[in-house]
């Protein structure tokens, strides 16, 4: 249970900043999409923040709740990592070289010091590279799975340890929902781009939009998870991303 809900929260840490407006609205900015698309892209990775964000700051309590200094102390470091592999990511995946070069130097140097400790493993180095937004979505597909098997196994965990409420298995049964709407979420936003992060010419925005719905439609019940595309994502949360992930190093 430790093991898994450290991993956790290194995982959520880690899309909390990667998922960041300040990362996905200026890369929206520069693909060829019409304003209701591109809001409606940014209004559904806001919801999947949200989520994020909430995922983080319950497990980052329980592990607190529930350890001494020791796991206090491992839990804030698992945190600053995940946090850093996000910031990481989101620079190699979004920015040229040519759009911030003191970032992309930082991020690969942090890349290679994670292969070199094994933290990164070779495959995943290949996929941390900038890329279209369409595979960036594709890539969050499998992550979101990876992070819906990780919740689910800690849900079956939580129900043989005594000391576990009712309420704690299913707040976790719940975040493993989250985790498999958002899958599903990112998989209709890679369908509905080319390999040139243009829109599929059999899809309008409204056409988007009823498949974002339909997905929402999906969630808990009573969880407060509708999906509202005119949200402004701007107004819904407040950037944590280092200033660095702006579109220029000079800043």
């Amino acid at each position: 249970m430790l093991r898994l809900s450290l991993l956790a929260l290194e995982r959520e840490a880690n899309v909390v900043v990667a998922y960041d407006d300040a990362v996905i609205a200026p890369r929206l900015r520069s693909m060829p999409l019409g304003d209701e698309t591109r809001e409606l892209f940014r209004g559904a990775l806001a919801r999947v923040w949200n989520d994020e964000a909430m995922h983080a700051t319950y497990i980052r309590g329980a592990l607190l709740n529930r350890g001494g200094l020791i796991v206090g102390a491992r839990t804030g470091l698992q945190q600053l990592a995940g946090a850093l592999g996000g910031w990481t990511v989101a620079v190699r995946q979004h920015l040229r070289w040519s759009d911030a070069p003191l970032s992309c130097a930082a991020a690969t140097a942090l890349v290679w010091a994670g292969v070199m400790t094994g933290r990164v493993p070779p495959q995943v180095r290949r996929q941390i590279g900038y890329s279209s937004f369409r595979d960036f979505c594709r890539h969050n597909v499998t992550t979101e799975g990876t992070a819906w098997l990780c919740w689910q196994r800690l849900t079956r965990l939580a129900l043989q340890v005594p000391s576990y409420g009712g309420e704690q298995v299913e707040v976790f049964r719940t975040i493993a929902e989250d985790e498999h709407r958002h899958r599903r979420i990112f998989t209709v936003l890679a369908d509905a781009l080319t390999d040139d992060d243009a829109l599929q010419p059999d899809v309008t925005p409204d056409v988007l939009g009823a498949r974002l719905w339909a997905v929402e439609a999906c969630a808990a019940p009573g969880a407060d998870r509708g999906w509202r595309a005119a949200q402004s994502p701007s107004t819904a949360r407040t950037s944590t991303m280092p200033h660095s992930m702006e579109r220029s190093d000079a800043a």
